[in-house]
């Protein structure tokens, strides 16, 4: 049987791919390992590379019904668990080609949590996919706590398999091109964090506006910056992102590697930044 997946968005700031049962005949079990290089948080990440390792369990039953739990280890931190999430979804088929996915994740931070989104620890997320020769996806994500955040997603990408070992395995290519926008009071707090520890170089102002170092293009003078000006409540373009991954999938287990690029937006302090994830994660289906 063959494991498709199922992109989920978690409030970690991390997207775990999530093995299911398309044909939803029987209640499944799915464990997962997940290595990163750096936590992605919509194309952005810490100031800081922070390295992590992430596990988790899913159970979905037929009606489309799923519960999952996340366990995150930054290798930087003390810690053993760095974060953990618990969230709750349904995933359902409109028609033979549309579907659709509602959830909502809750994430449990530490005090002075070195996660980007560590003040908005609920996500609430919808999505509608439309699969024809292309697989083009409309996701919503609500996150709030101390801060309210939304974001919008569209994404479109394509598989292609080659089947191996006689058709009992396959190895899978989906390249995915998204363009993710939103608002980032977020990352105005984890700046304004940053300053009260006195490591970072951002700060704010407590009425949505805050200033970053904008010293991307390189047409500066030597040790002269730009300084920008942005306001975080604005709803406005994130991140341009390049998804590249490839997975080998046999009966019950899929193994994937892959490899991300995501280029900053206008509502961004560092307008025009690349920043590249790898991830290399495993399952296992029950």
């Amino acid at each position: 049987m063959r494991i498709p997946l199922l992109f989920a968005q978690d409030t970690a700031g991390v997207r775990v791919e999530q093995p299911v049962d398309s044909a939803k005949e029987k209640t499944t079990l799915t464990i997962a390992a997940l290595y990163g290089t750096g936590i992605d948080y919509y194309g952005q990440t810490t100031e800081q590379r922070l390295p992590y390792l992430a596990l988790n369990a899913t159970v979905r039953i037929p009606a489309g019904v799923y519960l999952s739990a996340t366990g995150f280890h930054l290798f930087s931190d003390s810690l053993l668990m760095s974060a953990a999430a618990l969230s709750a979804g349904y995933g359902f088929n409109i028609t033979s080609k549309l579907s659709g996915d509602v959830s909502f994740t809750h994430t449990f931070f530490p005090s002075k949590s070195p996660f980007l989104q560590a003040s908005s620890p609920n996500m609430a997320s919808a999505s509608l996919g439309y699969e024809y020769f292309l697989k083009t996806t409309l996701e919503g994500d609500l996150a709030f706590g101390e801060q309210t955040d939304y974001f919008t997603t569209l994404s479109n990408s394509k598989s292609f398999d080659i089947n191996l070992s006689g058709g009992r395995a396959i190895l899978n290519f989906t390249p995915e091109l998204a363009l993710t926008a939103g608002t980032q009071q977020y990352y105005e707090t984890y700046l304004v964090e940053k300053t009260n520890q006195g490591k970072g170089n951002g700060n704010g102002n407590g009425n949505g506006k805050g200033k970053g170092n904008g010293n991307g293009n390189g047409n500066n003078p030597p040790g002269q910056t730009t300084e920008t000006t942005i306001d975080y409540k604005k709803y406005g373009l994130l991140s341009y992102n390049l998804k590249l991954p490839v997975s080998y999938n046999r009966a019950s287990y899929l193994i994937e590697a892959a490899l991300k690029f995501s280029l900053l937006g206008s509502n961004t302090a560092d307008k025009g930044r690349i920043n590249s994830f790898f991830t290399l994660s495993a399952y296992y289906q029950f």
